[in-house]
């Protein structure tokens, strides 16, 4: 169980506030990201530096800040715009810091915390909704909770809480990590270049572009050979190898199984600006393991849901990895198994969700966020885009589990009831 932890000079100052501030000791990470609960989270900044902040939005500098949660308080994090079409100056998104000041600082065991101030999402659900279907079907993603955001006392507006990707997260989904080092494997974030996408195609035997497509996290002194040269590898097996010889010398490399969880899960969500990015691959993590192959993790799903009439086969041509996966009998039919899969998962009648697990996933956060919605006075959308988008989500999941079986019956040559 872990719980607010300072550096080692602070631990009396520590326990004298526990002791004193009436929280509950027995709270986790795992309290701070309960979707089912609109959580509040306070940060107080010095004065002028929340007015600084919003000004220089486009800037990355960071400003001291004291962090609240159910009790919990955490002193002198750092706090800084974050986003890329996201950034704004009137509700800014945040990246909390937590050791920025005091090295070796965390909070519940968390080293950092987005703060998305949900600006590209008139709905306020997609990315929340998207990424707890994910962990459904066995995703791996980052948890997510809604929030009511106070700075210096006064409503900024709803947020959604989401996990940093770092070791802390490596270690939840896929085992122990050393975090002094981070031996167990190699954690990259993709970096989207404009105007020049990338669908998994070789880029020659030089280092360098994989540098500047793939940001390394804690690996700081390593070879650049040991870091990027697997990734080189990777992309030049999967362009120069035939499609009947693909599977087997890729499978070392790329854990096939959960690249086509991932495609089938963002294709079933319509994620138009995902791995198969309508621009290129886009919005992910990827995260070596010791034994050498990759795995996809899933960010940024605001724009997911873009349409239940989402091609099951969108773009797969123009992704050198889907093209030749797409090209094996075998491998084809696996697609089109977990996308059925899917749209069970989405469809499926659990207590209380007579409608299906999706429909009431989306209604049950919808209920959750309302009044925290109508009472942001810094959401860009207006009442009218709100409730639009509110009625597309609520409309998506039976229209997309209609229009997915209807595609999976004509790829088996048995057209279904209902299905023009």
């Amino acid at each position: 169980m872990r719980f607010l932890t300072l550096t080692a000079g602070f631990a009396v100052v520590a326990a004298f506030a526990l002791a004193c501030a009436g929280r509950d000791p027995a709270l986790t990470d795992a309290d701070l990201f309960r979707g089912e609960v609109l959580q509040r989270v306070d940060l107080r900044f010095g004065e002028g530096d929340w007015a600084a902040l919003k000004k220089a939005f486009r800037d990355n500098t960071y400003y001291p800040a004291d962090l609240t949660w159910n009790g919990h308080t955490v002193a002198r994090v750092g706090v800084r715009s974050r986003g890329h079409g996201s950034r704004s100056g009137a509700k800014p998104g945040l990246l909390v810091d937590m050791n920025r000041y005091t090295p070796g600082q965390t909070f519940l065991g968390l080293k950092a915390l987005v703060l998305d101030n949900l600006t590209q999402d008139a709905s306020g659900v997609r990315e929340t909704v998207a990424m707890r279907f994910y962990s459904r079907l066995n995703v791996p993603a980052p948890r997510e909770a809604h929030t009511r955001l106070y700075v210096n006392g006064d409503y900024a507006g709803l947020y959604v809480i989401i996990e940093e990707v770092d070791e802390f997260l490596v270690s939840r989904l896929f085992g122990h990590v050393d975090h002094a080092g981070q031996d167990a494997g190699y954690l990259f974030e993709f970096n989207y270049t404009t105007g020049v996408p990338w669908r998994f195609d070789y880029l020659g035997p030089k280092l360098a572009p994989y540098k500047d497509r793939f940001d390394i996290k804690d690996k700081h002194g390593r070879a650049d050979d040991a870091i990027w040269g697997p990734v080189e590898t990777l992309t030049r097996l999967a362009s120069e190898t035939s499609p009947d010889a693909f599977a087997d010398t890729i499978k070392a490399h790329l854990d096939l199984e959960a690249f086509m969880r991932y495609v089938a899960a963002q294709n079933f969500v319509a994620q138009h600006d995902g791995l198969l990015g309508y621009a290129g691959a886009n919005n992910f993590y990827l995260y070596r393991r010791s034994g050498g192959s990759h795995v996809f993790i899933a960010w940024d799903e605001d724009n997911a849901f873009a349409s239940p009439d989402f091609a099951l086969d969108t773009r797969h041509d123009e992704n050198v990895v889907m093209r030749k996966l797409m090209a094996q009998d075998a491998l084809r039919a696996r697609y089109y198994g977990l996308l059925q899969t899917a749209a069970a998962a989405a469809a499926e009648v659990t207590p209380g969700r007579p409608d299906g697990w999706l429909r009431g996933e989306i209604k049950a956060q919808l209920d959750l966020i309302a009044r925290a919605k109508y009472d942001d006075l810094q959401s860009p959308f207006s009442s009218h885009e709100q409730f639009a988008a509110q009625e597309l989500m609520l409309g998506f999941p039976a229209a997309r589990v209609r229009f997915v079986a209807c595609q999976l019956a004509r790829q088996s040559g048995t057209p279904a009831a209902g299905c023009q």
